[in-house]
């Protein structure tokens, strides 16, 4: 958090007087924020620590802002409108609005509305020559990609992302189509409008990371991106250092926002915690961090991830297949010693089967042109369309692939099936490689794909009985659906004595 007292850092609009008594922010502590502050991107995102000052300098930059609008030349008033951007309102109400209301307390800016859609306005009338100030900011949860319609109507200058790796992209372009809608040119037109995002760190295969770090987006409307520096770092051990998760770390006092923040913060930020809450939280890297209860506790990515996975070319590939606008297909083979290697995966967003099922055809001939393919998808795609009159497996079987429902749609079976390679040894290793390129199927079994925490007055670990459903859960139903369509759930069951006889003479030869 910024200090409120001393010059402001933002030479350009010390100038607007419009809020001189009631704000005066000073980030010369804060070099990062200071110029994401002054920066006109039409799309900027800062990312650091935790309490390094990110969601201070964002709800700052909305006045901020509309200190800088144009006034509009028939009553001499600056008008705005920003939208404030959380993925849920219980997050807009404990984080969000109160960092705003920090520096927006309503004794001093005018009462918010509380009742839904959430609403502070707030009017400054113009004292003598310096204009007047009407900044409407309106609080909204936009959960999933499915709430963009609750944007279709609205017509912003500006709009601030909260936390915004919660958020898919399709959020931020739709948003981007809203701003610079208001006010209109008959008011005095938009100075400038545009999008600021904050976040903590997230995975390296995060829209973010890919905008950010891969492909920037680059010429007369930017989308430029700020990293704030760690709040610790990995050091050798001293008398100084604080061991946490197995390595030793060091306060290096030069993150953003540390002077303002209390005696020993991160000190105590680093006990109990693990080492990617950690890299993602202090060192503010790239990481996954897990979040909730895994469906699959039992993955370890550090033994079932194998850069040496093959496919055998005399045994067919099996492929689990999860339907829907957002499909996926887990790709792997079953072992004549038992082991399963997953080889491959395609996920797609916001596609039709017809082109999904072409692209995986394309896909699987590519890697694996000599390899018969076994399709075993969600046993809801036997549903006949109502316009079509025909399942998803007939439109797979038109187009050569040989695709049955997988043998049961049960949650609890496609867990323990996906459970059971990894719960057994092949020559010593756990009876699943994955290759290391799988990268979506991975982290939905690291704990992308979770049971989500229930708040517990007690303080108790609960959580839901079914997962949560996000962009982790259709790689992770897929993989569910290739471990049971290749025989998994049959070995949940108990067998005959000669059955288990059999088993036990196979051949292990081939690993």
């Amino acid at each position: 958090m910024a200090r409120k007292t001393g010059a402001t850092a933002r030479k350009p609009r010390k100038a607007k007087a419009d809020v001189s008594g009631l704000l005066d922010l000073d980030f010369s502590a804060s070099p990062i924020c200071s110029k994401f502050l002054q920066d006109d991107a039409f799309v900027r995102g800062i990312m650091g620590p935790v309490g390094s000052g990110k969601s201070y300098a964002c709800a700052a930059e909305v006045i901020l802002r509309a200190a800088g609008q144009a006034p509009d030349p028939a009553d001499n008033i600056r008008k705005t409108r920003f939208a404030i951007i959380r993925n849920s309102y219980p997050m807009l109400l404990t984080t969000t609005i109160k960092t705003w209301q920090d520096i927006f307390p309503e004794h001093i800016w005018g009462p918010m509305r509380w009742s839904p859609p959430l609403r502070h306005h707030i009017e400054l009338p113009p004292r003598g020559d310096i204009p007047g100030i009407d900044c409407e900011v309106l609080f909204i949860a936009l959960d999933k990609e499915s709430d963009v319609r609750k944007l279709l109507s609205l017509e912003i200058t500006g709009a601030w992302v909260n936390e915004a790796r919660e958020l898919p992209l399709g959020v931020i372009n739709s948003l981007t189509s809203r701003c610079g809608r208001y006010p209109s040119r008959a008011m005095g037109g938009v100075t400038w409008h545009g999008i600021w995002l904050d976040s903590n760190a997230m995975s390296d295969d995060h829209w973010w990371y890919r905008l950010s770090e891969k492909e920037p987006v680059k010429g007369r409307f930017p989308w430029n991106f700020y990293r704030q520096h760690g709040a610790v770092e990995e050091a050798h051990e001293d008398a100084e250092t604080i061991t946490a998760a197995g390595k030793h770390w060091k306060v290096t006092g030069a993150s953003e926002n540390y002077t303002n923040l209390p005696y020993g913060y991160y000190d105590q930020q680093l006990g109990g915690k693990n080492l990617d809450w950690i890299r993602c939280y202090l060192e503010a890297k790239f990481v996954y961090v897990q979040e909730g209860r895994p469906v699959w506790p039992e993955f370890d990515d550090d033994t079932m991830v194998n850069d040496d996975v093959d496919a055998n070319p005399d045994i067919p590939l099996q492929i689990g297949l999860d339907f829907g606008l957002t499909p996926a297909a887990c790709i792997g083979q079953r072992q004549p010693n038992g082991c399963w290697f997953v080889l491959g995966e395609v996920v797609a967003r916001d596609m039709g089967l017809a082109r999904f099922a072409n692209d995986l055809l394309m896909y699987c001939n590519r890697h694996w042109p000599k390899n018969e393919l076994e399709i075993f998808g969600d046993p809801a795609g036997s549903q006949r369309d109502q316009v079509f009159e025909s399942t998803a497996f007939d439109h797979l079987q038109t187009i050569g692939l040989n695709a049955r429902p997988a043998p049961s749609n049960d949650f609890q079976v496609r867990r323990e099936g996906g459970a059971l390679p990894m719960t057994r040894l092949v020559q010593g290793r756990p009876g699943l490689q994955i290759h290391r390129t799988c990268s979506q199927t991975r982290k939905a079994l690291a704990g992308g794909y979770h049971f989500k925490r229930v708040p517990d007055s007690r303080g108790a670990e609960l959580f839901r009985d079914v997962p949560y459903k996000n962009e982790h859960s259709h790689i992770g139903d897929a993989y569910g659906y290739l471990m049971t369509g290749g025989g998994e759930h049959r070995r949940m069951t108990r067998r005959p004595m000669h059955t288990r006889q059999h088993i036990a003479r196979a051949d292990f030869s081939v690993f």
